[in-house]
């Protein structure tokens, strides 16, 4: 490795380089001693954001927590070049640790670290610096002393504060998925914690491929796969590495509670709910305990209903269009009609689900409303079918009806749609948290009751039934647009362990 300045050289006043001995994306680390002996390292900054990079270091200065690396001071040598003076340490990183270790520390070594790093970075938190950059290469030992260096390149940004960032930070196998938008805050620390706990515990990164973009598209879509990870610890690295960044830890502290709790013998606090185990019984394994899911804040939760209903209404488009041309329907009106009524279909879907959730035993209560749906959409089934809401329909019938009057198509229209809707779990097919991304068993479902349902719909024997196609295309069309996670691994029933 090539540095810029050789053993000997001065190039700050009273310090005399020995040696380089690192190099990142932010410049270059040097060993060095003072005139009076004191040992240094020096970093040579880079970059392309310099002035940002140095209000940066500049609110490190006087940081001080016994798992941090000390800033002592910011220096500006003749060729204007800036250069962090710090703390030197001696001791081996933890990535020397890890390929000493290839199937992973064991789990009581790894806490040890983990608590270390967690709360120096916790300590960055409150103050409101975000480091970027969590990885092994940047955790040292030293007589016995855990230490997180590279900070002093790290970013202010207030509490509240969650502007777009410009500049690709991190290094990609410990990156958060939001820092490739440029939005995100201290979660991208929680993150890269997560991912260093994992590989501290397997040997291993969570997300690994043959290039940068392959790793950065695992981060985006895979699930980690946590079979890998003791499982007092999976709970704990699933809830950091969860991609939407409301789900995982608040803050670190919380997740620094967590790990010490697995240690304590508890449960971790990730999973902890309900009361202790009564005296004299053995406490329930954490592995055996449901994940509690974080939900979704209401702002993500509109931002995500916006994009759904949009998507919702192309899907519904395409469907429309390939449904005319398998059918070879030339008629633009009836194509309308059926693209309209599936639109709304999926929206009478959507709407509720999204926000009516993380209740159970309201299954009637939700067929109800269901049913209720149902009934306007017939409502607007029928209007677009012709009906101008004038009293005198109801005696005249619709103007393409030859088989009654108005009433009996009125509850035709409200009991087909009505019984659609109340005759599924509509709700199921948008949950974030169903068994799969997609699955037919729904359509079958809305296949089977759009069919018999026809038996009492008065227009059986109109050439296009649109209220079968629009509710079989709402089963495809809420499950293709309503966002999917895997549920975080939950294990068996608990049970009562005899002792002999």
């Amino acid at each position: 490795m090539k540095f810029t300045y050789s053993s000997g050289q001065r190039v700050l006043d009273g310090y005399t380089l020995k040696r380089g001995i690192g190099r990142g994306g932010f410049g270059e680390v040097y060993y060095a001693v003072s005139d009076g002996g004191k040992e240094v390292a020096l970093k040579l900054v880079q970059g392309n954001n310099l002035d940002i990079e140095l209000r940066g270091m500049a609110q490190c200065l006087n940081l001080k927590h016994p798992n941090l690396l000390t800033l002592y001071d910011l220096r500006t040598d003749s060729q204007r070049d800036h250069w962090v003076l710090m703390e030197y340490i001696a001791g081996e990183p933890l990535s020397v640790v890890l390929n000493r270790h290839p199937r992973g520390l064991p789990p009581d070594l790894a806490r040890q670290w983990f608590l270390a790093l967690g709360r120096a970075i916790g300590y960055l938190h409150d103050h409101g610096i975000v480091h970027r950059d969590l990885k092994p290469a940047n955790i040292f030992l030293e007589n016995g002393q855990i230490k997180v260096g590279d900070y002093g390149l790290c970013k202010f940004i207030s509490s509240s504060q969650r502007t777009a960032q410009t500049q690709s930070v991190g290094t990609v196998h410990y990156m958060a998925p939001e820092i490739s938008t440029g939005n995100y805050n201290k979660q991208v620390d929680i993150y890269a914690a997560g991912v260093v706990l994992y590989e501290m515990l397997t040997g291993r990164v969570p997300f690994d491929g043959e290039s940068a973009g392959e790793i950065l598209m695992k981060h985006l879509t895979s699930p980690p796969d946590l079979s890998k990870v003791p499982a007092e610890y999976a709970a704990i690295v699933g809830k950091a590495l969860a991609k939407n960044p409301a789900h995982r830890f608040a803050s670190m502290a919380e997740m620094v509670r967590a790990v010490e709790a697995v240690g304590a013998d508890a449960r971790p606090a990730a999973a902890r709910q309900g009361p202790s185990p009564a005296p004299g019984k053995p406490p329930v394994r954490p592995e055996l305990l449901p994940t509690v899911v974080p939900a979704v804040s209401w702002r993500g939760l509109t931002g995500e209903l916006c994009g759904s209903l949009s998507l919702a209404a192309v899907l519904a488009g395409l469907f429309s269009i390939l449904w005319m041309r398998v059918g070879a329907i030339g008629d633009l009106t009836e194509i309308g009609t059926g693209f309209f009524l599936t639109v709304a279909a999926c929206w009478a879907v959507l709407v509720p689900a999204k926000f009516w959730n993380q209740r159970k035993g309201d299954a009637g209560l939700r067929r109800a409303s269901m049913l209720v749906l149902g009934l306007l959409l017939g409502l607007g089934a029928l209007w677009l079918d012709g009906w101008t809401f004038d009293p005198q329909d109801l005696w005249a019938g619709v103007s393409h009806d030859s088989a009654g009057s108005g009433i009996p198509v009125l509850a035709g229209y409200w009991s087909y749609f009505g019984l659609g809707f109340f005759a599924l779990r509509w709700w199921k097919m948008a949950d974030r948290y169903r068994p799969q991304r997609f699955s037919f068993a729904p359509i079958l479902a809305a296949g089977f009751w759009a069919l018999i349902l026809l038996t009492v719909w008065p227009f059986a024997e109109r050439p296009i039934p649109w209220g079968a196609v629009a509710l079989v295309a709402t089963a495809v069309i809420v499950q293709l647009v309503s966002p999917w996670e895997p549920r975080p691994r939950t294990a068996a029933k608990p049970c009562r362990l005899r002792y002999a």
